[in-house]
């Protein structure tokens, strides 16, 4: 049975609390057929891979390595900023790289209507950059409306290298990025870079009535194509 790999930040947290909207994250086996084998990046921290640190772009690849190695028919990742490192993952294996939940965007903004944009949300909209267009093959990014989680305490849970955060704090902080989204015309979709937001996903989607898109979506299209 396929197994997918999961490169994880150095990062380690707790969630406190429980909630029927608070769901299972990336790395949950239950999320896949067969449990996911995971590797932890040494100095691979939220702010360091979001800001784009290329110092961080040599273990990811010694961990795909090591993920290939151990029988991952396919990797992914725990950070969407991970895709500045896309290229050289993938480079350096032989199993199918797809990093990053943002490696879905050329495609929803060919299925949505012309005259519609796209609601992406992100840990940082202020770390979207020409890096990341270069990465995604995006040259015009004028349909794309970016929210993102600064100045809230999912945010400062998510930079901490051992943070604590209610999940009530969480729904709250996923509440006010659904507000900030509605106040926007013409969206015809959601994309979540963060994979925080595969917890609150159907959360985000009942709430605003568009389809919303995840990284559990980007990595089950990967089992789909190799299981």
């Amino acid at each position: 049975m396929a197994t997918i790999g999961v490169l994880s930040l150095s990062n380690d947290g707790r969630y406190i609390g429980q909630h029927p909207d608070f769901g299972y994250g990336i790395g949950h086996p239950s999320r896949y057929a067969s449990p996911p084998i995971s590797k932890q990046i040494p100095g691979a921290w939220a702010n360091n891979v979001v800001s784009g640190d290329p110092d961080c772009e040599s273990e990811y690849v010694k961990g795909a390595k090591e993920l290939e190695r151990n029988g991952a028919a396919a990797i992914t990742c725990d950070c969407g900023f991970t895709v500045r490192y896309q290229k050289a993952i993938a480079s350096a294996v032989s199993i199918p790289v797809s990093t990053s939940s943002l490696l879905l965007l050329p495609a929803l903004l060919s299925i949505v209507p012309p005259d519609k944009k796209i609601s992406v949300l992100t840990a940082d909209s202020r770390c979207i950059d020409a890096e990341i267009w270069a990465a995604l093959s995006i040259t015009d990014p004028s349909r794309l409306i970016f929210e993102g989680l600064e100045d809230t305490a999912t945010y400062d849970y998510m930079w901490a290298e051992k943070g604590e955060i209610n999940v009530e704090d969480v729904l709250a902080d996923t509440d006010d990025i659904i507000a900030r989204v509605q106040k926007h015309e013409n969206v015809a979709a959601i994309l979540c870079e963060c994979t925080v937001f595969v917890r609150v996903s159907p959360r985000i989607r009942r709430a605003t009535g568009l389809p919303v898109y995840d990284a559990a979506h980007n990595a089950g299209l990967l089992m789909a194509g190799v299981s």
